[in-house]
């Protein structure tokens, strides 16, 4: 089973959804998958797995950008920037350590194999598991490219920043 939000475009949705899904059936090991904007809104609940024994896991996408939310800016907003950088100098596998849950960060493709299989045994073994992985800042489409549309300017002091076209890359310049 795959739980995800996917073209609903919620933020905090994966990892409670994980922790519904194991809550029914125990047996079976629950994965979440969140980038790291979007994990602002529900690392909390590594606690409630803790407090309330609710072994699960929770991949963390580390790119420091809320993503999906930069890649409209990027297409549709000429690479103006507002809210989209995360400048986050920290670690979640070691914020997540602190709460009493495992904490794995993977800075290379060579290490994803065996920190899954770990964080797959830690479940296993009743513990949950966050594993970290940083990743670069090449974004992917939007889900729903149908939902949004060039923006356009009324006011004259705002026409300088009207955009004709969307970015021939689709890629930030800030990269």
């Amino acid at each position: 089973s795959m739980l995800a939000a996917m073209t609903f475009g919620n933020c905090g949705y994966s990892l409670p959804a994980a922790m519904g899904a194991k809550v029914a059936a125990p047996e079976r090991n629950c994965v979440a998958y969140v980038g790291d904007g979007a994990w602002g809104m529900q690392l909390n609940e590594i606690m409630t797995c803790i407090r309330e024994n609710i072994p699960t896991t929770a991949v963390v996408f580390n790119n420091g950008q809320w993503g999906a939310e930069k890649k409209n800016q990027v297409i549709w907003f000429g690479d103006r920037y507002i809210g989209a950088q995360l400048h986050n100098p920290w670690s979640y596998a070691d914020i997540a350590r602190s709460m009493h849950a495992e904490g794995i960060t993977c800075t290379h493709v060579d290490q994803v194999e065996d920190a899954l299989r770990q964080a797959t045994k830690n479940q296993e073994e009743g513990k949950t598991t966050v594993l970290e992985m940083m990743v670069t800042k090449e974004l992917g489409d939007p889900f729903r490219r149908d939902a949004m549309k060039l923006p356009v300017r009324h006011l004259t002091k705002y026409l300088p920043t009207m955009q004709v076209n969307e970015s021939d890359s689709g890629q930030p310049t800030d990269l």
